[in-house]
């Protein structure tokens, strides 16, 4: 059974490779992002809260100390944050060779980042050592969009003590990465309302400048916090810490949590609007695939009743012959399901990267995320094995006599454009033979309008994402590379339906089309007589799948949050229809061997 019905199996393969892939796919982009970033938190060692001092003279010693006595020395990190604006030349903290804008001085007692035991940063360029007792390290953040970094081996810092001033200089040190600052454009953070900051400068070894720095910041990691990043479990202790610190501390310290950093945050939010959208997405791919593979299934138990009848005389249970399908169906499920895998492994990365764009990436995780997959696989498993056993079922209370004669066909009847005389009467005899079959088959017609209904919404969708990314100049290049991947497995679900339900089709009229060539239709009038159809329900299923893509494009347009039906272009609407049917004209070429290989002896022969 295998060998004859090798193309339904492989049918079966390829729409569960396409669907179960694309759900993994997505499902594991959400949590591989949510893990890459945990990790990155743990090897870094993060701060969980930072406490920022609203008064003049920062913290005091007894301070410090509560926070050492409460977390531990090893996770407690002290340190100064300024904003000055064009070096402040007229200051009390004057600054040359910074240049013009907005910069950010952090001031650290350790010796260098290579000190750091806690929000430990990446060295990306070395520069000169510091000499001299006068000499401190600075390092800059690394280039960003906002960020321009410095060009020069020297900055120069005087301070006033009195009646004396003492020159301190500054060393450009070198270039790092700051695990609180990943993201490579568009940080809020870095934004004033005038203008943004130009630089972020580190000053490292800065004991001997204590006197006139107050210790306004203070990083907190939290020792025996063992749960994922911003889970709920995670959440709540932090909230719980926060609020005790600000309940113990009062109002001149303000507490953050890595929700209100920027970068943490915003990775956060991008995971968990592809999170959002698979989950809108993943349902209409899973309903298609559903619906086409009990199509599958069902045809060829209608197809099989010769062979079941023949099982039956020969004294076989009801139970094992519809195991033998269920058989079938379970093994198609089970290739598709572990290429799926692979595919969905392959799809998470490639969505993973495309962040390159917004954020200098931590490492991506090696962590299994198997959840969406695991989900979505015995989804379909489950449904379509159920389904196969309920329709094998239902054939076996059929008698072995009446299951060897083919099924008794339709009876014809009046189709309902035939009621439509002014209309009907204009039409050829091949377009009135080509509707009557169209709408005769209200089941074969009504799942075929859905699935393209489905694929060409689907479609629609990645094109509207893809529009206000690129030509509206709406969301970030991270999601119009997401947007790209959801349109092509659109396409790739598009395709593969047609071709499936065409496939189908075909194998099931293979008398009626021997019938045909027997009469003396040309090759290509045969081609013509199927094509005809196709093209005709496929139009159905476009119209149709037009509102329902826009009504996609408003749930997932509330669901990122930009973006509007409205706002997108015309020519969209347009090219969502042509694709599909570019689609369905290629899989008619692909069929079109299928047809011309009928062999009329054996189609005719009769099965009584």
């Amino acid at each position: 059974m295998f060998k004859r019905h090798i193309t339904r199996l492989v049918s079966v393969f390829l729409m569960v490779l396409v669907s179960v892939g694309f759900t993994a796919g997505i499902g594991m982009s959400t949590e591989k992002m949510i893990y890459s970033l945990d990790e990155y938190h743990r090897d870094t060692n993060t701060c969980d809260l930072i406490v920022k001092s609203k008064t003049a003279a920062g913290f005091s010693s007894d301070n410090i100390d509560f926070f050492e006595e409460r977390y531990g020395k090893e996770n407690v990190l002290v340190g100064t944050s300024l904003e000055i604006k064009d070096g402040n030349t007229e200051g009390t903290l004057p600054i040359e060779n910074l240049g013009e804008g907005i910069t950010r001085l952090y001031f650290f007692a350790e010796e260098g980042p290579q000190d750091f035991k806690i929000n430990i940063p990446e060295i990306a360029e070395n520069g000169r050592t510091p000499e001299g007792d006068r000499e401190f390290a600075a390092y800059v953040e690394r280039d960003t969009r906002q960020l321009t970094g410095f060009e020069g081996d020297r900055l120069t810092m005087s301070l006033s003590m009195g009646p004396v001033s003492i020159g301190y200089d500054f060393v450009f040190a070198g270039t790092v990465t700051s695990p609180l600052h990943f993201v490579e454009r568009d940080d809020i953070s870095l934004q004033f309302e005038e203008e943004e900051l130009s630089h972020i400068v580190y000053v490292f070894n800065c004991a001997p400048l204590s006197a006139f720095l107050p210790k306004n910041d203070i990083y907190v990691t939290i020792s025996d916090l063992d749960d994922t990043l911003f889970s709920a479990k995670y959440m709540d202790r932090v909230n719980a810490e926060k609020a005790e610190l600000e309940a113990l501390l009062g109002d001149d310290v303000a507490v953050l949590t890595l929700k209100e950093n920027f970068s943490f945050s915003s990775f956060e939010a991008y995971a968990e609007k592809i999170d959002a959208i698979g989950y809108v997405i993943t349902v209409v791919f899973l309903l298609v695939t559903l619906l086409v593979v009990l199509s599958t299934m069902t045809r060829l138990l209608e197809e099989e009743r010769g062979q079941i009848a023949c099982m039956q005389t020969l004294g076989y249970s009801p139970l094992a012959i519809v195991s033998k399908y269920l058989l079938f169906a379970f093994v198609g499920i089970l290739i598709g399901s572990a290429a799926a895998y692979f595919a969905g492994e392959a799809l998470s990365y490639i969505i993973y990267i495309n962040f390159e764009w917004v954020y200098a990436l931590p490492a991506y995780s090696m962590r299994p995320a198997p959840l969406f997959f695991l989900f979505s696989a015995l989804l379909i498993a489950l449904s379509t094995l159920l389904a196969t056993f309920g329709a094998g079922m239902h054939k076996m209370r059929e008698t072995p006599s009446t299951l060897l004669r083919p099924r008794t066909p339709r009876a014809g009847r009046k189709v309902i454009l035939e009621r439509i005389p002014l209309l009907w009467n204009r039409l050829s005899f091949k377009y009135k033979s080509t509707l009557r079959n169209v709408l005769r088959f209200r089941m074969r017609f009504l799942m075929t309008v859905v699935a393209v209904m489905a694929s060409t919404g689907l479609v629609l969708a990645g094109l509207a994402v893809v529009d206000c990314c690129l030509f509206q100049d709406i969301g970030t290049t991270a999601m119009l590379g997401v947007a790209a991947i959801v349109l092509v497995f659109a396409a790739l679900l598009n395709a593969v339906v047609i071709y499936t339900l065409t496939n189908i089709n075909i194998s099931e009229r293979n008398r009626e089309l021997a019938t045909l060539m027997v009469l003396g239709y040309q090759n290509h009038e045969v081609d013509l007589y199927i094509y005809r159809e196709i093209y005709i329900t496929s139009a159905v299923g476009i119209a149709a799948g037009l509102p329902f893509g826009c009504l996609l494009c408003l749930f997932i347009f509330n669901l990122l949050e930009f973006g509007s039906v409205s706002a997108i272009s015309w020519f969209v609407w347009i090219l969502a229809a042509l694709l599909s049917l570019v689609f369905t004209f290629l899989v008619t070429l692909m069929l079109k061997p299928k047809i011309q290989k009928i062999d009329m002896n054996e189609s005719l022969k009769a099965i009584e």
